[in-house]
């Protein structure tokens, strides 16, 4: 640009200036009239152009490029601003490059193209930083923020928000950037539950917008947020004021595509709001409204999932069935396209968490009419598919997500039961907020199981037993909540002689069933083999891929009380027994034992082994981050690995994998896909099976569990769910460590397997 100046003769002054005029009156009409702005930034980037300043031309034209979406025209926006993006690179523009992938971004979401929305606000960032363009790096920093909240990725929205505000190197914050900031902060602090602090920051940036911009979309938006944050705190009247006044506003414009998304947007929060306020009749009709402006606007596309899915939950709560089995239709079906275009598998886990209230009501509709097996397959296609997307794959972790929009396919109840193995049955459980559903499946049996129960009720229920198990409370009491449960849970006619699969559901992910007692006094552990499993379709993965590996070879790599970093993890004691454990186990009689303990323990050396043999045994300290399970890590000698690492790995050989360390099978329970933890993790790197523990254990108890687990295994050729349950049936059986805190907290977890 100060090459185009210095060249500049008098004849050019006035044509510059007439492109600056138009350029300075395009910002002054984009918030009211989008397309007469978008039209006045092209006039200014081809007068610009003419002259030969390449560079304002290019300005010009990013800014009339942004805004293309908001009159329906994505693609094309899309198109002029990666074309941008390569002149940029080839001219050295670097001050476009970066608004320019932030714009793209922006347009990306509005498509639902959610994995893209990410790379291009992260280049954005990339580009803000390596050129110290401030303003920039707050823009791409709130638009993470934002993206990251409305996805339920808390830590992530967080980490962001706290980098965006403004700091001493940023020369200047304008209105609108300060109206953006209140705006993320007000949408994240709704995601918190800080209601009170949501309607603050809401207020704030209403009042900016009123002054800096007083008839613009941002107006509605900010009404919006008002109105979300007046009905979580339950303010249905102020909320219902907050929505009708965007309502009116947005309908007070002409009829341009700009105002008609706005529009959209505020009749489909107006519907939310009467809809949670009972009035499903009123809902549904602004609803209709809000669905005719989105099929005037095609290329948008994000907006009209919502109408739909409130439209679903309406007829659910009119008792209107032939409606609600129509729209669950274009719900599902909107629901696999956002699943194909999420790669990033903490996103989709984040994302569908917050669908699942769709496929209970769909499940609930379904068993309502009677059908068993619909239902069924409605809650199968809600569970772990993330994870069946990996146990189908023979890729990396890292690779699926780079192409996750194969979306692996749920089995149908046909294809579980023809692929279930011989003498197992399933059982499988939906927790519905008013009741619970049982499913038995085998190969010969098919059976639904109700029990009016509230979810809250059954949670509180599953909580306190579990913290009596690890709190070792008095034996009559546990023994009471034991019998209790068992009887809720666990349903009539199982078959003895056949070993039970367990797929939980929400809360119960969390409840050690092997420990529940029955009428006659018996532990579930004493009548059956028990297994647990995500979802059937992924056992019969897990299964059909443990009986390829059956005849091979079982190498072992057994870690054990690692000489990890002491000033790192202060609070972690010595496991001299997890020692002793990793010894015996290499001397249970596997193939060629490979031992690493103490300071031999390294990151690296386990890394370097753990893909090339049959069974891992890892005996020392787990670190959980229950906030984010890709940064839980296993402790080794001189460095640490976090979950999120193993996804550049696979396991092509690996038939076992022995997690005895504490909370490897549960940190915390997801709606979508399950128990999350390490154990999920291995299940994805490729092994069929894996032993994990469901809370902090006792050392020295588990060495001599983990020990006879191992020679169960070895030396009297019991399958691997047999082993465990030999192993647990023995501690039980000693009287110091008959208590359920002490055998209890393992499980096996995976498929299938004769091994």
């Amino acid at each position: 640009m100060a090459d185009f100046y210095a060249r500049v003769g008098g004849d050019e002054v006035e044509r510059l200036l007439e492109a600056k005029d138009a350029f300075e009156r395009a910002l002054r009409i984009i918030e009211g009239d989008y397309a007469k702005g978008i039209s006045e930034f092209e006039r200014s980037r081809d007068l610009f152009a003419r002259l030969g300043d390449d560079a304002e031309a290019a300005v010009a034209e990013m800014w009339a490029a942004q805004f293309l979406p908001d009159v329906a025209r994505v693609a094309e926006g899309r198109r002029r601003l990666t074309a941008l993006i390569e002149q940029a690179a080839v001219r050295k523009f670097g001050v476009i490059a970066a608004p320019a992938y932030y714009w793209l971004g922006v347009g990306d979401f509005g498509q639902g193209g959610l994995s893209r929305t990410s790379r291009n606000f992260k280049a954005a960032l990339r580009l803000a930083e390596a050129g110290a363009n401030a303003f920039e790096m707050q823009h791409a920093r709130e638009a993470l923020a934002s993206y990251y909240s409305d996805l339920g990725e808390l830590e992530p929205a967080l980490a962001y928000a706290g980098l965006m505000l403004p700091d001493a190197d940023t020369y200047y914050q304008s209105p609108r950037q300060s109206w953006r900031e209140k705006g993320t902060l007000s949408d994240l602090s709704l995601k918190l539950k800080f209601f009170a602090a949501s309607l603050s920051f809401s207020e704030e940036a209403l009042a900016i917008a009123r002054e800096d911009a007083p008839d613009s979309s941002r107006v509605n938006s900010n009404l919006r947020h008002l109105a979300d944050a007046a009905a979580a705190m339950k303010d249905f009247g102020a909320a219902l004021r907050y929505a009708e006044e965007s309502r009116a506003l947005a309908l007070s414009r002409d009829d341009g595509a700009e105002n008609r998304r706005t529009a959209a947007e505020a009749l489909t929060l107006l519907a939310d709001v009467k809809s949670e306020t009972g009035d499903c009749d009123a809902a549904l009709s602004d609803y209709d409204r809000a669905l005719e402006l989105y099929g005037r606007l095609p290329e948008l596309t994000a907006g009209s999932y919502r109408i739909h899915k409130g439209r679903l939950f309406c007829f659910q709560r009119l008792g209107r069935h032939e409606d609600f089995a129509a729209e669950l239709k274009t719900v599902l079906a909107k629901s696999e396209e956002y699943r194909a275009s999420l790669r990033e598998d903490e996103s989709r886990r984040a994302f569908f968490s917050d669908e699942r209230a769709v496929f209970d009501a769909a499940a609930s509709e379904a068993h309502r009419a009677g059908d068993a097996r619909g239902a069924f397959a409605l809650v199968e296609a809600s569970r772990a598919r993330s994870l069946l997307e990996f146990v189908e794959s023979d890729r990396m972790m890292e690779e699926v997500e780079r192409d996750f929009a194969s979306v692996a396919r749920p089995l149908s109840p046909e294809e579980i039961r023809a692929r279930l193995p011989e003498g197992l049955q399933v059982v499988e459980y939906e927790v519905l907020p008013d009741r619970l559903l049982t499913w038995v499946v085998s190969r010969s049996r098919f059976d639904v199981y109700e029990r009016a129960l509230a979810a809250d009720e059954l949670e509180a229920k599953v909580e306190a037993y579990r913290a009596a198990v690890v709190a070792k409370a008095p034996a009559p009491a546990v023994g009471r909540a034991a019998a209790e449960l068992y009887e809720i849970l666990i349903p009539p006619g199982l078959d003895a002689g056949q070993a039970a699969c367990l797929v939980p559901d929400k809360s119960l992910h969390q409840l050690p069933f092997a420990s529940l007692v029955s009428p006659s006094g018996k532990y579930l552990i004493e009548e059956f083999v028990l297994s647990y499993a995500p979802s059937a379709s992924v056992l019969v993965l897990a299964t059909e891929n443990a009986r390829r590996r059956e005849r091979a070879e079982e190498s072992l790599l057994s870690v054990g009380n690692p000489d990890f970093d002491r000033e790192e993890n202060p609070g972690l004691a010595d496991l001299r027994a997890a020692g002793e454990e990793a010894k015996a186990v290499a001397a249970a009689g596997y193939a060629r034992p490979t031992e690493l303990t103490g300071a031999e323990a390294t990151k690296e050396r386990f890394l370097r082994g753990f893909e090339g043999v049959g069974v891992i045994h890892f005996a020392g300290h787990f670190v959980a981050n229950r906030q984010s399970p890709g940064n839980s890590k296993l402790l080794f000698a001189g460095g640490e690995l976090r979950a999120s690492e193993l996804g550049a790995h696979k396991l092509p050989v690996a038939k076992l994998v022995v997690l005895s360390a504490c909370e490897t099978g549960f940190e915390r329970y997801d709606k979508s896909e399950g128990a999350v933890g390490i154990a999920r993790t291995f299940l994805a790197l490729g092994s069929p099976l894996v032993v994990a523990s469901q809370w902090k254990v006792d050392s020295e108890t588990t060495r001599d569990l983990m020990t006879s687990f191992h020679l169960n295994r070895k030396r009297r050729g019991l399958t691997t769910a047999e082993s465990l349950r030999q192993s647990q049936l023995e501690a039980l059986r000693a009287g110091r460590t008959a208590a359920p805190f002490y055998w209890a907290a393992f499980s096996l977890y995976g498929g299938h397997a004769r091994y």
